[in-house]
């Protein structure tokens, strides 16, 4: 579902946004304020209540805003909203961070990762998967735990071997533990593999990965 910059709700978060730019906090509020009371439908509260939880001093009024953003994004039938909800999990996972309660966020943050399956890369989507990456460390989650490949990784960081870092970091870096996340990691080992510029024995470890990335 595309955003229409002509939507009153719309203009008035966007507004919203420039006082809270130039360091007018109360005109921010009130304005997100006024989107708020004057959304008619789903989508629009969907959109006002995410910039509402932008204003809130408290962290539970924060997450009480983030979720009801998400619950109302999760009402609106159809794919229009796949793209936005990867944010809004991030937004989610962060207010139980703050809160300090670890379990939810960590559901949100991988929510979130799975979400990003359906979509494109592109900047945007891209500035998210970090967000949802750093996430997941913070919570004790990060999903690079394999000491096998991590030990490989250092070893060409360490005598500065371009090749293979070339082939395995794009899919390492961005890997947030989700199904796709997995196989661009496995495709990127077998790439790996088959450029055969290892010595012999990195290249059957990165053989035996490739094996157990299969099961």
């Amino acid at each position: 579902m595309d955003i229409d910059p002509s939507n009153k709700v719309v203009q008035l978060c966007t507004d919203g946004m420039s006082n809270e730019f130039e360091g007018k906090l109360n005109e921010s509020e009130a304005l997100f304020n006024q989107a708020w009371a004057l959304a008619s439908n789903e989508f629009e509260a969907c959109i006002a209540a995410h910039y509402m939880a932008r204003r809130q001093l408290s962290l539970a009024d924060k997450l009480k805003w983030n979720l009801k953003s998400f619950d109302l994004a999760n009402k609106i039938e159809g794919d229009g909203m796949k793209n936005y909800l990867p944010s809004l999990c991030l937004n989610v996972g962060k207010s139980y961070e703050d809160l300090e309660q670890i379990a939810e966020a960590t559901y949100y943050y991988r929510l979130g990762a799975d979400y990003t399956d359906t979509l494109k890369e592109n900047p945007y989507v891209n500035m998210i998967k970090s967000g949802l990456t750093e996430g997941l460390k913070r919570v004790g989650a990060a999903v690079n735990n394999n000491t096998t490949l991590n030990a490989l990784i250092d070893k060409w960081c360490e005598r500065k071997d371009l090749k293979p870092l070339s082939f395995i970091l794009p899919a390492y870096v961005s890997n947030l533990g989700s199904h796709v996340s997995k196989q661009k990691l496995r495709s990127a080992l077998s790439y790996l593999s088959a450029a055969k510029c290892l010595n012999n024995e990195e290249q059957q470890i990165v053989e035996d990965l490739i094996i157990n990335f299969c099961q």
